[in-house]
């Protein structure tokens, strides 16, 4: 309803591996296990916010605040941006997110869902 009403768009998407598209906050290893084939046994440095790490949902709201987003004081998982319309009008851009869905509403979500998280 409050796309409707301000002429937004709204772009519903899973972003793959969501996590990963975070640095990892702190400095971890791990042993690598059989999978690694020869590199079994390796000390290994996690570079990425991986699922199952507990500084990984951080992590991953750390990246949506480097790219502009603030949390709302009234529900954390809503994301808002300042932006302007072409007309020179100001609105907010909203992203609702729910660990690695995303519900996105723009003028434009699906470029600027391109623009955000591919580059």
């Amino acid at each position: 309803m409050a796309a409707s009403l301000n002429g937004l768009d709204v772009f519903a998407c899973d972003i793959g591996n969501a996590y990963l598209n975070a640095n990892c906050r702190k400095k971890l290893w791990t042993l690598a296990g059989p999978e690694f084939g020869s590199e079994k046994g390796s000390v290994m440095i996690i570079a990425r916010a991986l699922y199952g790490l507990k500084s990984s949902g951080a992590a991953w709201r750390a990246k949506l605040a480097e790219i502009g987003y603030f949390p709302s004081q009234a529900d954390p998982d809503v994301w808002m941006k300042a932006a302007n319309k072409e007309d020179g009008t100001p609105y907010y851009k909203y992203m609702l997110v729910y660990v690695d869905d995303i519900l996105h509403i723009a003028k434009d979500p699906k470029v600027d869902m391109a623009i955000l998280f591919i580059g």
